[in-house]
């Protein structure tokens, strides 16, 4: 297993995790606070099937695409949040969600960059 799959697949469960805890942390109040795992969970399927070589480059590029779709409106959502002044919890999901994507996207770009030269 590539080292992209492993984090494809730690990301994938903690972006899953993050969306159950605010879910259940702010009392079932809305759906969207699951929006973390609706992104992670695709990522973590991503990273299960990479673990077949013949999917692995198929799968990579699909869980980039939520990676990049997760930090963009991720950003795009909370920092406008934040500079309005709110720092409820659902900005700070945002954010941390943003954030946790943008780690993704990065490795997964230096991961195509390092399987590019090698």
């Amino acid at each position: 297993m590539t080292n992209i799959t492993k984090i494809s697949l730690a990301i994938g469960g903690v972006l899953v995790l993050l969306g159950l805890g605010s879910y259940f942390g702010t009392g079932r109040e809305s759906v969207t606070a699951l929006i973390p795992a609706f992104l992670g969970l695709p990522i973590l399927i991503c990273g299960l099937m990479a673990r077949d070589e013949k999917k692995r480059m198929m799968a990579a590029h699909v869980a980039i695409l939520f990676g990049v779709l997760g930090m963009l409106a991720g950003f795009g959502r909370g920092i406008p949040q934040l500079m309005k002044g709110n720092t409820g919890i659902a900005t700070t999901v945002t954010l941390i969600m943003a954030a946790i994507c943008l780690v993704y996207v990065v490795a997964c770009v230096r991961s195509f960059i390092a399987a590019r030269r090698g």
